[in-house]
């Protein structure tokens, strides 16, 4: 029997909003020809991205995940279908809990109307660090509890309408002053932050069915590099102690917070307990270092 091509825990990226249609032709035949499990896609028009969905799982012939970032809504990524307001502004609306819930179902209708099935969102890091340079409004708040009771409301409502959701950025990603896009951010914080840090990931384990594992260095944590490569965050800290079962994504191995030989790094991340190998840069260089990886290490063979 033929092992599994790594390619299938590889998440491709479709940039609608940056290439033409040649360059997104040529990305959807080669992702579907190396075997990836799916696309992330990004930009374009509602009725292009329901096209092109429904070509890509005919010519794949497969089950595929087609994934997006939907924080605020369908819209977000494709014209012409509903942009909703921010994380933030929901949880300031006076039913916040209804206003949370109409907003996950709007997206997850959405979503799976164009062909998206899995939904990156929602972010459940804490916003308690005024020069964070990509939490604040994103975030339900600086309350764990409120970030929490939120979080669990927009993943029922996802997940409730066919759509998988996925909490992120775990560890949590809401005490950095740096951005992971461009470098590695370092979480410096007590036991007590942590363990506020922690909670909303904590309190959706068990329901939501995929969290995102950031790219940031949590020393306390037994991290000194990367939490995305870490086997006592990923496997020891989410596995093992909040007792998750769901599937484990990394963050897009493009930004510079995964390391600059991103291939090397998905290979490690995938030791560390990741499933998921989201957007790396280089799809056949990732696969080959995967498979390369798995020869020579009877372990990472099993976790493939």
């Amino acid at each position: 029997m033929n092992a599994p091509s790594p390619a299938g825990i590889v998440l491709t990226a479709l940039r609608l909003d940056r290439w033409g249609a040649g360059q997104v032709d040529r990305h959807i035949d080669e992702g579907i020809s190396a075997g990836v499990g799916g696309f992330v896609v990004f930009g374009g028009s509602a009725e292009h991205v329901s096209r092109l969905t429904e070509r890509i799982r005919a010519d794949a012939g497969r089950d595929l995940w087609i994934a997006a970032d939907l924080e605020r809504g369908a819209g977000q990524q494709f014209r012409g279908l509903t942009e909703l307001p921010p994380p933030a502004a929901l949880a300031r609306h006076p039913d916040t809990e209804a206003a949370v819930d109409r907003a996950a179902r709007c997206m997850a209708r959405e979503a799976r109307g164009v062909g998206v099935n899995w939904a990156f969102a929602p972010v459940l890091d804490l916003d308690v660090e005024p020069d964070n340079p990509i939490v604040a409004t994103r975030s339900f708040g600086a309350d764990p509890e409120l970030v929490s009771r939120l979080g669990a409301v927009w993943i029922a409502a996802c997940q409730e309408e066919g759509v998988l959701a996925c909490a992120k950025h775990f560890p949590g990603h809401g005490r950095t002053r740096g951005d992971s896009h461009i470098e590695l951010p370092v979480v410096e914080a007590t036991a007590a932050d942590l363990d506020q840090d922690l909670r909303p990931f904590r309190s959706v384990a068990r329901h939501v069915g995929s969290m995102m594992v950031a790219h940031v260095s949590v020393p306390s944590l037994g991290a000194p590099g990367a939490a995305t490569v870490s086997r006592a965050v990923v496997t020891g800290l989410l596995r093992d102690r909040l007792d998750f079962g769901g599937l484990v994504a990394t963050d897009a191995m493009i930004m510079a917070g995964a390391g600059s030989d991103d291939a090397t790094a998905a290979v490690d991340a995938l030791a560390a307990g990741c499933d998921v190998i989201v957007y790396p840069s280089d799809v056949s260089g990732t696969v080959e270092a995967l498979r390369t990886g798995g020869r020579s290490d009877p372990g990472l063979a099993a976790r493939l």
